[in-house]
């Protein structure tokens, strides 16, 4: 029988050492394990996610029980614990359950020199419990949230104390599942009563908040494995990504140039909305198969990938006149912290400075695809300031009056009808920037 706990120290340690996706590698064990019990995958993705998510809080209560300093500790005997003290700390398994199941995976695992040192410090942590948090919104984001220091401190900066922490809040509970509507193939009312049918596991199906498109649904399991899905009535995205489409709103027939499309969401999403033909580039030829795959599945024939760097010239095919020029920039992807809770760990102020040129760079070459009276949609799905606002300023202000904002007649999702800025503890879906500017000469 596969144990969960084991399943959650591999996935821990692909995260740490490979730099995985922990979404990715948990998926791998959990297909690598065979046939589990729910309540068994259910836990594992618990301890993996909630680790993640509050791995300093962790360390806080671990640190006073521990004779040698954490950091001193093996890399897997650190995280035996974290697990072990994730179960006391943060689910209803009873206490002499979750030491006596950790110390058992240790054994389990070959780590048959730390059950001893497991046992000890699990069951002085079951006595005793957890040091409090101190006082303050660093320490709240910082402990409780495990956000680094910078980003605590950035976090306190732009939003003030008490709406930094509600965003370590949101962003330590899981994402919400949310799927997009194929309206090419089914509206959003048939594709709830279709899911309602094929998934009676679902708890419940709610309309998207701000998205016409949007299917917020609650428990059920795997949505891959649904005959709707295979159908391509559907697609796996945020609501906050789904926005970003839907303020290009190309116009039926548009000629879009999606610039930096993996994994194909926004592509297949503007394609769906009416364009007529949309070039989908990516700088790594899997992703583009990728790509490729899901406009199929989908069966959106407009979409047309192909390997290129945006911030390169332009093959041919790409070098446009188009209609419509979206850039979902790579950025820092704090935005997307509940869903990918490992990048608070793998983000530093030097990558951030590092993606703004590239962001820079990536913006100046493509706005040259657009053709006047085009739109340009510049997207990042983190809400720091260099990377959002910040970053079209300075390339409205670099373009000399050449780009200004665009505002759509109707757009309830969007601030003065040109930008849009998502919060996870706002609106309840990933953090977004976004704005749609117009080529006016």
């Amino acid at each position: 029988m596969a144990d969960p706990r084991a399943i959650a120290l591999a996935v821990l340690r692909r995260v740490e050492q490979d730099a995985a996706f922990a979404n990715l590698a948990l998926d791998a064990e959990l297909s690598a394990a065979g046939r589990m019990d729910p309540r068994d995958a259910g836990l594992a993705t618990e301890l993996v996610y909630g680790i993640l998510r509050r791995r300093a809080a962790l360390d806080h209560a671990l640190a006073p029980l521990s004779k040698q300093p954490l950091a001193k500790l093996e890399r897997s005997v650190l995280d035996l614990l974290r697990v072990g003290a994730y179960q006391l700390l943060y689910t209803r398994i009873p206490p002499h359950a979750a030491v006596g199941e950790t110390v058992s995976t240790a054994r389990r695992v070959g780590l048959d020199r730390a059950a001893g040192l497991a046992n000890a410090i699990l069951r002085r942590l079951a006595r005793e419990g957890a040091p409090p948090i101190p006082p303050g919104p660093l320490a709240a984001l910082e402990i409780g949230a495990s956000l680094p220091r910078w980003l605590a401190q950035k976090l306190v900066d732009l939003l003030g104390a008490e709406e930094s922490v509600a965003f370590a809040e949101a962003i330590d509970g899981p994402a919400p599942k949310t799927v997009r509507v194929n309206r090419t193939r089914t509206d959003r009312d048939a594709l709830a009563a279709r899911l309602r049918e094929e998934a009676p596991d679902l708890a419940a199906i709610h309309e998207g908040r701000l998205s016409p498109d949007a299917l917020r649904l609650e428990g059920g399991g795997a949505l891959t494995r649904l005959a709707s899905f295979r159908e391509g009535m559907f697609s796996q995205q945020d609501e906050a990504a789904q926005l970003v489409s839907l303020l290009a709103a190309p116009a039926r027939g548009d000629r879009v140039l999606d610039a930096c499309a993996a994994p194909g969401g926004k592509s297949c999403h503007l394609a769906e909305l009416g364009a007529g033909e949309v070039i989908s580039l990516d700088v790594h030829e899997r992703k583009v198969r990728r790509i490729a795959e899901e406009a199929a599945r989908l069966g959106l024939s407009v979409v047309r990938p192909m390997a290129a760097d945006a911030g390169a010239p332009l093959p041919p095919d790409a070098s446009g006149p188009f209609d419509c020029v979206l850039v979902d920039a790579p950025c820092s992807g704090l935005g997307t912290l509940q869903r990918h809770p490992e990048l608070r760990y793998r983000r530093t102020p030097e990558d951030v400075a590092r993606m703004v040129v590239g962001q820079a760079r990536i913006l100046d070459n493509v706005a040259k695809a657009v053709k006047p009276g085009g739109v340009l949609v510049y997207a990042v799905c983190s809400p720091l300031p260099e990377e959002g606002r910040l970053q079209v300023d300075a390339f409205l202000e670099r373009s000399g009056g050449t780009f200004a904002p665009a505002p759509l007649a109707s757009a309830p999702f969007a601030t003065d009808g040109w930008l849009l800025e998502t919060w996870p503890h706002r609106q309840g879906m990933d953090g977004f920037f976004a704005a749609r500017l117009i080529r006016e000469a």
